[in-house]
């Protein structure tokens, strides 16, 4: 009878355990390296390493990266300076309903090799008047 109730037990106890940690997240998370970032005066210009080792350019506009209000209450954006050898870098999420947000993990001292500046900044003015960024890997 002990014999049956330890096994039922460790039995209970594993399924229990299997079920808490495959509890599935919101979330898909895309980690990328950044190239080059460049500041504008309407947002962010990420340039980031795609899979083959090209480059690909984002816009980030500024109001992405502001704290929510009543009118908007969710935030597109957000910056995490730090001076880590792994920076730049950004995190891409998605949720069931598509993309919900990028942080970028970024260089603190801006005279680092990963910040640049644009030349013709009046170029891109157009770039920044987007509903989401369009990635690819």
């Amino acid at each position: 009878m002990k014999k049956w109730a330890i096994i039922l037990s460790i039995i209970i106890l594993t399924t229990i355990t299997y079920s808490i940690s495959s509890i599935e997240s919101d979330y898909y998370v895309k980690s990328v390296p950044i190239f080059r970032i460049y500041y504008h005066p309407l947002g962010f210009v990420v340039l980031y390493e795609k899979q083959n080792m090209d480059v690909h350019r984002i816009y980030l506009p500024y109001a992405w990266f502001q704290v929510p209000d009543k009118t908007s209450p969710e935030w597109k954006a957000e910056v995490i300076y730090g001076n880590g050898f792994e920076y730049p870098y950004m995190n891409i999420y998605w949720n069931r309903s598509g993309f919900s947000h990028v942080r970028l993990f970024l260089h603190d001292n801006k005279s680092h090799s990963s910040w640049g500046s644009l030349r013709n900044q009046n170029q891109f003015d157009n770039s920044f008047d987007i509903e989401q960024p369009v990635f690819e890997f």
